[in-house]
């Protein structure tokens, strides 16, 4: 099996993108784009891809003079534009990159396995009253419009499999059951501890998926007995489960019947002696080590969180409305997955360019860096038909890479500050 480049990737996308099918589904009416506007359909997507950070009428402006015959196009038209365009075409473009980079193609597993991470995390809103209304605000006395989003992201090819974007009243495990929907059987999936529950292990265990879950105390008599035991490792039977969580299960179509999972306890960088529930009852084959090292990739859907939100500016909004937060949310997840594919390729070349240097560090592509020199070609590349794009794409993605220090470690901070993007203030450069 073959390694897919991400320009064979690409092209399966643009090939969907300009199909009259994909344009006829994610159009809010029938009569949309059917008259030659400035900003057509196609044009319309990729200028909303691009990342529009700065001033709106700025970015339009640039757009419109170089993508177009036209010299020039109103904010206002703009916003009456991007009413006609379903949120839903981003997460469909993605899906289509998703599915083709996991079909017949070369990809990084963990020992043979398919890994993912589904983590949440919750998002600042610009203030409206309709965001308000769907979205809700957040506990505090400041009432800032929130919402609640969740990924499943693969840590060893950086890809973000799905996203969703919910009220911020919305639970992490109704997000995460959603996600569910992506898995295939094999699969492993690494949860952090906000995720310990029986009926959940029950449900991915019926999937045919396995699991890698941080639990915490207080999660039953069984845990917590091997908490304090000197045992290192114990296989638990679930004969039962509380009314609510059969329940659950019922809903989703799935009927509960005694299952078994494996506890192990694991000693964290840190120090810290936490605890891990799994499907992997084989004690030889899926030792602490492994398990040890399978938890600690864990890691990645936090870095890629950091992108997204630092980078990416994933909290950095184009419009008031409803429909405006979610396409730039999915345009945001489908941005970040292009760069993924292109770093992969990129990447591949650094790193053979090195093997016959005796460098102190591996060196890895600056995301940051190969961000930006993405967004100012992004559309470059979904509207044009110049393979060369690509080649000069991974040659300035490959300028001034970061060393990879593997031990080096910071402590993580939480704590709140004030809004970072404000919608009057987005700057013209």
């Amino acid at each position: 099996m073959l390694k897919k480049s991400a320009s064979q990737t690409i092209e399966r996308i643009k090939s969907v993108l300009t199909s009259p099918v994909f344009m006829e589904k994610n159009r809010t009416s029938n009569q949309n784009f059917t008259r030659k506007r400035k900003l057509p359909f196609v044009s319309l997507f990729c200028f909303m891809l691009s990342g529009i950070k700065q001033s709106i009428q700025k970015g339009l402006t640039d757009f419109i003079q170089e993508h177009t015959a036209h010299k020039n196009m109103t904010k206002s038209a703009f916003c009456q534009q991007r009413v006609k365009l379903k949120p839903e075409s981003f997460v469909e473009l993605n899906q289509v990159l998703v599915d083709d980079f996991y079909t017949d193609n070369e990809y990084a597993t963990h020992y043979g396995r398919r890994l993912l991470c589904i983590d949440g995390s919750t998002l600042e809103l610009p203030r409206s009253p309709e965001i308000i209304d769907i979205f809700g605000v957040n506990n505090n006395d400041n009432m800032i419009p929130m919402s609640r989003i969740s990924t499943m992201y693969d840590p060893l090819n950086n890809l973000i499999i799905d996203g969703k974007m919910d009220a911020n009243t919305c639970d992490e495990y109704t997000l995460a059951v959603m996600l569910l929907e992506n898995i295939k059987e094999d699969d492993l999936i690494i949860l952090d501890r906000g995720y310990g529950a029986r009926w959940l292990f029950y449900l991915l265990q019926q999937k045919k998926a396995n699991y890698v879950v941080r639990v915490q105390r207080n999660f039953g008599s069984d845990v917590d007995s091997f908490w304090d035991s000197k045992e290192k490792e114990r296989i638990v039977e679930v004969k039962e489960l509380p009314k609510k969580s059969k329940v659950k299960l019922h809903k989703l179509g799935v009927e509960f019947k005694p299952f078994t999972f494996r506890l192990v306890k694991i000693m964290l960088n840190t120090g810290e002696v936490e605890v891990l529930a799994t499907s992997l009852l084989d004690f030889e084959k899926f030792n602490l080590t492994f398990l040890k090292e399978t938890y600690e990739l864990r890691w990645g859907i936090e870095v890629n969180y950091d992108h997204l939100k630092n980078h990416i500016e994933l909290g950095n909004f184009t419009g008031y409305s409803v429909q405006a937060v979610k396409q730039d949310f999915f345009a945001n997840i489908l941005l970040a997955n292009i760069q993924a594919l292109l770093v992969l390729d990129a990447q591949a070349e650094l790193s053979a360019k090195n093997e016959a240097k005796s460098l102190k560090y591996e060196y890895k592509i600056n995301k940051n860096l190969s961000l930006g020199f993405l967004k100012e070609r992004v559309v470059d590349i979904l509207m044009s038909n110049k393979p060369e794009y690509f080649e000069e794409l991974k040659a300035l993605f490959q300028i001034e890479p970061s060393p990879i220090r593997k031990w080096r470690k910071f402590p993580r901070e939480r704590q709140r500050t004030k809004r970072k993007f404000y919608m009057n203030q987005r700057r013209a450069t």
